[in-house]
């Protein structure tokens, strides 16, 4: 029987997301003692980060510093043993709207257009741009948030467990349902303790595009807990 991996799809670091309060080394060792193999971090991508709309060699700088609390964390995932992949919370400059994307690399990152300024349906495309580019809307249905046109969409997170919130998750799952979207889990991992409350379960991969293919094939499970 195939080995199944608990993949922790939504946390973030404290030198790069403001609403973080972990170090990247802090972070891994929250995941792996609750009991995760993979771990995705999803920093938040936004206007204020990268301050203006950079193009060109500008962008690459400012995407060197986003990715900073990713590589730190898969250095210490190398040494704990715990697996460590980059995605993206984006949010855009016309709402405050959260999305996570997977499969798209830093490299073809650093081709596309700085996501932060775009509409939601170029943000789309420009996921979709890539071979294996995943746009998950996150906890669509918190009380300041409005759940966006399913057109426009991947999946839906239809699980949030950030104990801070009422993410209202029955709310999206049934609109991931009605709409016949993709459906992924998280922690939304900021701070010590965290960690363990929501994961997604798939064979084992080896790149963050490969999960996203999984995600698309119908072979990750999302589930509460790890």
């Amino acid at each position: 029987m195939e080995s199944l991996w608990r993949v922790e799809t939504h946390a973030h670091t404290a030198p790069v997301s403001p609403c973080g309060r972990l170090a990247p080394e802090q972070l891994v060792e929250q995941v792996r003692a609750a009991g995760y193999d993979a771990l995705f971090v999803t920093d938040h991508y936004t206007p204020e980060f990268f301050a203006v709309h950079p193009t060109g060699e500008d962008y690459r700088i400012y995407l060197e510093r986003y990715f900073s609390g990713y590589r730190r964390a898969a250095e210490a995932g190398r040494k704990a043993g715990l697996r460590v992949f980059p995605g993206l919370e984006v949010r855009l400059y016309d709402g405050p709207e959260d999305y996570l994307v997977y499969g798209v690399s830093p490299e073809q990152l650093a081709e596309l257009p700085c996501l932060a300024f775009l509409s939601l349906e170029e943000l789309h495309a420009a996921v979709r741009s890539t071979p294996d580019g995943v746009l998950v809307q996150a906890h669509p249905y918190r009380d300041y948030l409005t759940c966006q046109d399913a057109r426009h969409l991947d999946g839906i997170e239809v699980l949030n467990a950030n104990p801070r919130h009422d993410s209202h998750n029955d709310r999206a799952l049934a609109y991931a349902q009605a709409h016949g979207l993709l459906m992924t889990a998280g922690s939304d991992v900021h701070q010590v303790g965290d960690a363990g409350g929501a994961s997604m379960v798939c064979p084992p991969f080896s790149n963050g595009q490969e999960f996203a293919r999984l995600l698309r094939q119908g072979r990750a499970a999302w589930r509460s807990g790890v």
